[in-house]
């Protein structure tokens, strides 16, 4: 079923930006002589709450968290044209396990991610974008509790990220706003879903 979701969501992405390459004459928005937008590169920062939808069920434990606090750092070239494009990284945290193994001894998991996307976004109205964005995921873990600290990590090739942004000019350099992004990571077949204030400079 998410894959199905997933596919229908890049066709509909890509059926859309197909129409996205006629220049921008939106009223109001920052135009040249010629009546199309400038071209300019863009540097967004966000946090805010993420959740960690897990394909199968976490080993079975007393604290199971999914939710906390993640970050995404985007760079963005922003054309004459509706459609943009960029790269992101960031970095959440998947889920924590806290397990009581016995009255003397616990194990303490985590598991976090860092993302790298090609970003292709498209503005819909003024100040609203939507974008879909391919990439890798570093994932990593750390295990402590149990005799020395374990760690190990894994490369996901196959990921996918949907995000709906809206950003409010505060001044010509300056933008503030909020994010919703839906991430996919193909080697765990799981989902993350984050909500973030963001904050973009123009350069």
């Amino acid at each position: 079923m998410r894959k199905i979701v997933i596919t229908a969501l890049l066709c509909l992405m890509t059926s859309v930006t197909l129409l996205s390459q006629v220049k921008d004459t939106i009223p109001g928005s920052p135009l040249t002589d010629h009546g199309s937008r400038l071209s300019h590169f863009t540097l967004a920062f966000g946090a805010g709450w993420s959740h960690y939808f897990a394909n199968m069920d976490l080993v079975p434990a007393r604290n199971v968290q999914k939710d906390f606090i993640g970050t995404s750092f985007r760079f963005m070239w922003e054309p004459e044209y509706r459609l943009s494009l960029g790269l992101e990284t960031g970095f959440y945290r998947i889920f924590r396990v806290d397990s009581t193994l016995t009255a003397e001894y616990s194990m303490k998991s985590r598991m976090n991610v860092v993302p790298l996307f090609l970003v292709i976004r498209m503005r819909i109205v003024d100040n609203f974008y939507l974008s879909i964005a391919p990439g890798l995921a570093l994932q990593y873990t750390k295990i402590t509790g149990i005799g020395p600290e374990i760690t190990s990590h894994q490369f996901s090739m196959a990921n996918f990220e949907a995000t709906a942004s809206y950003f409010y000019p505060i001044s010509k350099l300056f933008l503030a706003g909020g994010e919703a992004r839906l991430m996919y990571f193909g080697k765990t077949d799981d989902l993350m879903m984050s909500f973030n204030a963001v904050f973009a400079v123009k350069l």
